[in-house]
């Protein structure tokens, strides 16, 4: 197969705007069929720049000899990328032979699950951490005796990250973290082991629990590796900085050197969500393709962020973007909680806030230290974020309004779906299973629908009155929970309902964690200008353009910008400190959001001596006034 400029230009009307096209590098990249790393400055569109080579090739397809395509991602967000842009013209990559999915998807759908078949003669009930983290805490009180329980939690060991090891099945705190026990035969480690056996039995398993059945049965079938190098001629691992080492570790154990692989991403952007996740993206030196410009920042941006990595890669900036100069903002303690009024101000004088779609927002490593810097040393009212959860331990927690965007987006399909995952919930309380396995909400409103249509009519009626009663903050649990305690009780033939009773308490703090980030938004006005400023960790800004960016200072074993100075001031050097590596990856996915304005707000006693040498670089040096 080849892929020609007719191709290309193809592709260009999909993807680009009229009069635009794909530069030298990025046609090179379409234009490759051979294994082949490709690195991407932050902002480059590499993702549009792989969704024109995957358009090309849905309109190649079939592959010779049936085979297929393979493209893996890390969020069903990048999936939904793929579906949206392509649309028609990416059909065909989402139709056997060929896949698209995320990387964890894949593992269940090919391996995991064959694998627990495998093992236990049956398919697994779920494979979702939520559910799992559920089923073991509630196993751990029930069946662990009270003294054992009483030691175990006296080491602080955490029920929901015990894993299995990948090579000998030992228990381990988390995938890649340390023994939880040395010795084996204690009575701790042995009735820690038999649950979390009992709970793999019973067929719940967590993400992690993915991998460690797939190792294991790759192991017994080695010929796996052929069959699944046949079936694929093509597979393409976008941001595989994110991929994790026993991801990469399966991934090679399933594909040979007849299958192209093609991997995309910036190494300089490796961060992770776990503290003992890592990755190790072996870039193929000899086979490496690059872009090396950034639509997404301009050239005075590039400048200053391009040594602040752990592999520096010459970033050229975008000449269409207005020239903004870098701003370091130097405060001390009694000017560090106005250094958001400063960058807001900076922000008004450079008519910043005047553009469209702008999004500002500062962003740090630390959200709080008992004695030292954290976000909340610039802003008293900054609450940490917590993942999105989607399951509760009360009933109540499901039926609230929220504030978070699916709410205000998608309206009466998200409190539609909340609802019925409460329901779900209920029935999972109550151990009720379909054919073996737990209910999803589709697979209980479809059960609902052959086995008591009345009920299914009426379910359907009261999804919409709950759903208007939550847009117009109407309390709807009493309705609920009747609805529960009648008609599905009914349905279930269930005598004695008291399992249900914590979760009828009329209690909903824990839904909090699904809109707290919505609260972190710092706003300043001057002379009826208004600006708002979303503050959030690294982590949570990953991935995002911003039209100006605050990067905060803050204590992480030490000050992370003192760590790192001689970055900042252009001078790289190669480092195998663990700490520096992390500080490096953490401010330089940080420092590369913004289009126009990067600010980087440090104490006085860091940049202390080195401000001549930081204005070299290309920074601009302010004061923060103590005054607001």
């Amino acid at each position: 197969m080849k892929i020609t400029d007719n191709d290309i230009l193809y592709a260009e009307g999909l993807l680009l705007k009229d009069g635009e096209s794909f530069n030298d590098e990025r046609r090179e990249i379409i234009k490759s069929l051979e294994t082949v790393d490709v690195l991407a400055s932050p902002g480059s569109g590499k993702t549009t720049t792989l969704l024109a080579k995957l358009a090309i090739l849905n309109a190649k397809l079939p592959l010779e000899n049936n085979e297929g395509i393979c493209i893996l991602t890390h969020t069903n967000t990048a999936i939904d990328e793929v579906k949206n842009r392509l649309g028609v013209y990416g059909d065909n990559l989402f139709r056997y032979p060929n896949n698209c999915s995320t990387i964890q998807s894949f593992i269940n759908q090919f391996l995991a699950i064959p694998a627990y078949i495998y093992f236990y003669g049956k398919r697994p009930l779920r494979i979702d951490d939520e559910i799992y983290n559920e089923a073991i805490s509630k196993e751990f009180f029930n069946n662990i005796p009270r003294r054992l329980r009483y030691g175990i939690q006296k080491q602080h060991i955490d029920i929901t990250k015990i894993r299995f090891n990948l090579n000998d099945a030992t228990l381990v705190n988390s995938l890649h973290g340390n023994p939880i026990y040395k010795n084996h035969e204690s009575d701790s480690y042995v009735a820690l082991k038999k649950l979390k056996e009992s709970i793999m039995e019973a067929g719940i398993l967590c993400y992690d629990d993915a991998y460690y059945l797939s190792l294991k049965y790759l192991r017994i079938h080695p010929n796996l590796k052929e069959i699944f190098s046949k079936r694929f001629r093509y597979v393409f691992i976008d941001e595989m900085q994110d991929t994790m080492v026993h991801q990469i570790t399966l991934l090679n154990s399933i594909f040979d050197d007849t299958v192209i692989i093609q991997r995309i991403g910036d190494p300089n952007q490796a961060i992770y969500d776990d503290p003992n996740a890592t990755g190790h993206w072996d870039i193929n030196k000899d086979s490496i393709l690059q872009i090396s410009d950034s639509k997404r920042f301009s050239r005075k941006i590039a400048s200053v962020v391009q040594n602040v990595c752990i592999s520096p890669q010459e970033l050229v900036g975008n000449s269409l973007i207005e020239e903004i100069k870098p701003r370091i903002l130097v405060f001390n303690v009694d000017s560090q909680k106005n250094v958001f009024v400063h960058f807001s101000r900076l922000i008004i004088e450079n008519n910043l806030h005047i553009r469209d779609s702008n999004v500002f927002k500062a962003v740090g490593w630390v959200a709080e230290h008992e004695s030292e810097l954290g976000i909340t040393s610039y802003w008293d009212m900054y609450k940490k974020e917590y993942k999105k959860k989607i399951d509760f331990d009360h009933l109540k927690s499901y039926l609230l309004k929220g504030n978070n965007d699916e709410g205000i987006n998608h309206g009466s399909n998200f409190y539609r779906r909340r609802i019925l995952r409460g329901l779900v919930k209920a029935l999972r309380e109550m151990n009720e299973k379909n054919d073996g396995k737990y209910f999803t909400e589709e697979s209980f409103l479809r059960y609902l629908q052959e086995n008591n249509e009345e009920v299914y009519d009426k379910l359907l009626l009261n999804l919409s009155k709950w759903c208007l009663k939550i847009q117009n903050d109407e309390e709807i649990l009493s309705d609920v929970t009747s609805f529960i305690t009648v008609e599905i009780k009914e349905i279930f033939n269930w005598s004695d309902i008291s399992k249900l009773n914590t979760f009828f308490q009329e209690k909903s703090e824990d839904v909090m964690e699904d809109h707290q980030i919505k609260t972190n938004v710092f706003t300043y006005s001057e002379n009826e200008k208004d600006v708002n400023i979303e503050i959030s960790s690294i982590h949570g800004v990953k991935g995002e353009t911003h039209t100006a960016t605050l990067y905060l200072e803050t204590f992480f074993f030490d000050y992370d910008i003192k760590r790192i100075i001689e970055y900042l001031k252009g001078q790289h050097s190669k480092t195998t400190a663990k700490r520096k590596l992390q500080n490096l990856k953490m401010t330089y996915v940080g420092i590369t959001r913004p289009s126009h304005l990067l600010c980087v707000a440090i104490r006085e006693e860091t940049i202390d001596g080195h401000e001549e040498e930081l204005k070299t670089a290309g920074w601009e040096i302010e004061y923060v006034d103590t005054v607001k």
